[in-house]
């Protein structure tokens, strides 16, 4: 059986859907046990839930599993501790391999979340289980927050780009969570470092291009002043810390780009990764 940690978000669900077409057994960890419910309609074979500071829970969830592919949640502060604690119920319950969602580039460190998660990186490396990290670029997904702007009015609200010069790296959901299944259940990859990126390094330009091949029409791009942007997470009940951490992130991203490289996702796939303009024919296609 494989452990799936932070299994309510759109990351382990896709992963979870992914193992599952594949016939393995899943066991699904969450923070909620109202989320337990939408999980065992996905058809997990077991779903628990509790604190991911909690060791106890935390090793409850792992114990007689075979593999984990463990996922903090977004921008956690505390997400170095969280890391600890799934290592040693990891090392504890003697699984036959860990797997890590990290970040691409994770050695940026002036970006708070890319520090944490570096930091436990470097746990993993030092607890003598069998591992492998995957660091993941953008998620093509993110777009789909704005997506009722996006495909009825024609506004791309968007944070990344300042400048033209500006390209950034973004990888299908769908790529990431096939790779990660294989990851997960074929042999050859403890004690790998994957970078998972696109096949493509997007600029404002390219992505304006995607959605007018397949809108049939022109996008605008809108970028909500940081303020305005801050107050209405806030609204929302998002904390300082991720609110401040995110707005540092763009501001890098914008400044320096978020570039990667095909090769390692292509490798493992054995296909050439899902460009950015198939991933938007293809949510136009399913939401009709």
């Amino acid at each position: 059986m494989i452990l799936v940690t932070g299994a309510n978000g759109k990351t382990g669900q896709a992963i979870i859907r992914n193992l599952l077409s594949k016939g393995e057994k899943v066991r699904a960890f969450v923070h909620k046990a109202e989320h337990i419910q939408a999980l065992k309609s996905l058809g997990v074979q077991e779903a628990l839930a509790g604190d991911m500071m909690d060791q106890a829970a935390v090793n409850e969830a792992f114990k007689g599993i075979r593999a984990a592919y463990h996922i903090c949640s977004a921008v956690n502060p505390d997400e170095v501790q969280i890391g600890q604690i799934a290592i040693n119920a990891a090392r504890s319950a003697q699984i036959e391999h860990f797997v890590y969602h990290s970040v691409l580039h994770s050695v940026l460190q002036d970006l708070p979340h890319h520090q944490k998660k570096l930091m436990v990186e470097e746990i993993v490396v030092n607890a003598g289980i069998p591992y492998t990290i995957i660091q993941p670029a953008i998620l093509m997904q993110n777009i789909l927050e704005g997506w009722k702007l996006l495909s009825g009015e024609g506004i791309f609200e968007q944070r990344f780009f300042t400048s033209k010069e500006t390209r950034i790296c973004m990888v299908d959901l769908e790529d990431l969570a096939e790779a990660a299944s294989i990851i997960l259940t074929k042999p050859g990859h403890t004690g790998a470092t994957y970078e998972l990126c696109g096949p493509e390094n997007l600029s404002l330009a390219d992505m304006l291009a995607a959605f007018k091949q397949n809108f049939g029409r022109e996008v605008k791009a809108q970028t909500t002043p940081d303020e305005l942007w801050a107050a209405q997470l806030k609204k929302h009940g998002v904390g300082d810390y991720q609110i401040n951490t995110l707005l540092t992130m763009f501001h890098h991203y914008n400044e320096h780009g978020f570039a990667g490289n095909l090769n390692v996702l292509t490798w493992i796939l054995g296909r050439r990764p899902n460009n950015f303009a198939s991933f938007i024919q293809r949510t136009m296609q399913s939401k009709r």
